[in-house]
């Protein structure tokens, strides 16, 4: 039996769009023995108005699925290529790092790596007083009874590190006037001992209100927090 009698008995009887939708799915060879019906059937077009032939309308939708997919992939190599380059960035302040002999080699060597490789305003490496007061230069150490120490200790607590954008009023009030007035956006990532209690942090600030981002993902800077943490309690703080 041709499907298509199929078709001509079923209408017959009152047949639906669905029934039509149905038949078409399941006999997908339907048009190739109607070639003609491909150009006689006309449907609307929604962008230019008027009406096309089906086959037309197929091209068409053809032709915007893979214009859709071409950008789609255009973005997946953009993504790869920006990972990988993040990549090397992490892996130059990696090595640097981890050749560290001192702390004060280390509070010179992290921000300037740091700042080179992901075009910062500043990175900041502090250590509370009350950790870290013999091992890293007084330059470094903060305070643990300054209101802005105890606001960032008490919100880092618990936290992997925090992200802003713009800045609060008490991670500003750890900056130098100049550095907090060109600051956008910043990340605060705890400097963790054996322990697990925060000796400091490293605070980084851009200028680009979405370099850090609160909803962006976080793991390759906790893996930074975590290198830095590692080194400093090579070099002794515990």
């Amino acid at each position: 039996m041709d499907p298509s009698e199929g078709v001509n008995n079923s209408m017959g009887g009152g047949l639906d769009e669905n029934e039509v939708a149905d038949f078409l799915r399941a006999h997908p060879d339907f048009f190739e023995r109607h070639l003609a019906l491909l150009s006689e059937l006309v449907v609307p077009h929604s962008s230019r108005g008027g009406a096309v032939s089906l086959l037309e309308r197929q091209v068409g939708v053809l032709r915007d699925q893979l214009s859709i997919e071409k950008n789609r992939l255009s973005s997946l190599i953009g993504e790869a290529k920006e990972n990988s380059r993040l990549q090397q960035r992490l892996q130059r302040c990696f090595e640097r790092i981890v050749r560290t002999r001192d702390m004060a080699e280390l509070l010179e060597a992290v921000p300037r790596v740091l700042q080179a490789e992901f075009g910062l305003v500043t990175a900041v490496v502090q250590f509370t007083d009350h950790s870290a007061r013999d091992v890293v230069p007084i330059g470094a150490l903060v305070s643990i009874d300054d209101e802005n120490v105890a606001l960032v200790m008490r919100r880092l607590s618990g936290k992997a590190c925090l992200l802003e954008a713009p800045l609060s009023g008490e991670t500003a009030g750890l900056l130098d006037p100049a550095s907090a007035a060109q600051a956008a956006s910043c990340a605060v990532l705890p400097v963790v001992g054996r322990s697990g209690t925060p000796l400091g942090w490293i605070i980084l600030v851009s200028r680009d209100p979405e370099h850090y981002r609160p909803d962006m993902d976080t793991i390759l800077l906790e893996g930074l927090a975590g290198l830095i943490g590692a080194t400093c309690i090579r070099l002794g703080l515990s």
